[in-house]
Parts: C-alpha cells; structure tokens; sequence
C-alpha cells in the first residue's frame, strides 16, 4: 500500500519545481509536518535530503522521504496541486476511497 497518492497536476508540479529550483537528484520529496508543536499540525512538501532517521518510498516513481513517527498524520492522503485565483500550492485532502 502507498503511503500517499499523488494527482497527476501533483507530479507536474513537483517535476516542474525541480528543474526549475535546479534541485539535486540527492534530494528526496519531503512529506511531513511543518511546526510539531502546534495543536492543529499543518503538514509540508519540499526537498530534503535523507538523514539516518528518515523512512524512504517510492510513490509514483519518486523517491518520498519521511519521520516514521509523523506517517500517522498523512497516511492515505492524495496530494494535489491547485491552482486557483491567482494562488498555487499543494493541497492535502482525505483519500475517500479508502472510508
């Protein structure tokens, strides 16, 4: 099972922020947590390299690295790009299909 979906807007996006951004192939796709102790944990995306604590997966043929113990805060989620009145970014949201 995947940890996460990507939508396809998703993996363009993150395609297109790596040439872009000019990022290393020694950097995986972060998934996790922004701010730990906030009572409402906002997740994050980005690039980072992988550090010895790190789990590491491939999601639709990108290397996705994360905190073992944050999994439980994204786990079945589809990550999206959204573009909307004038604002991008990536969205988390709730995979129904797993319900």
């Amino acid at each position: 099972m995947e940890i996460v979906k990507f939508t396809p807007g998703a993996l363009a996006a993150i395609e297109r922020y790596r040439k872009t951004l000019m990022i290393s192939e020694t950097h995986y796709l972060r998934i996790g947590i922004r701010q730990k102790n906030e009572t409402n944990k906002r997740l994050l995306i980005g690039f980072d390299e992988k550090s010895d604590k790190d789990q590491a997966a491939v999601i639709n043929g990108l290397q996705v690295i994360y905190t073992p113990g944050e999994v439980f805060f994204f786990a079945g989620m589809v990550i999206d790009f959204v573009e909307q009145d004038g604002k991008s970014g990536f969205t988390f949201t709730e995979n129904v299909m797993n319900k």
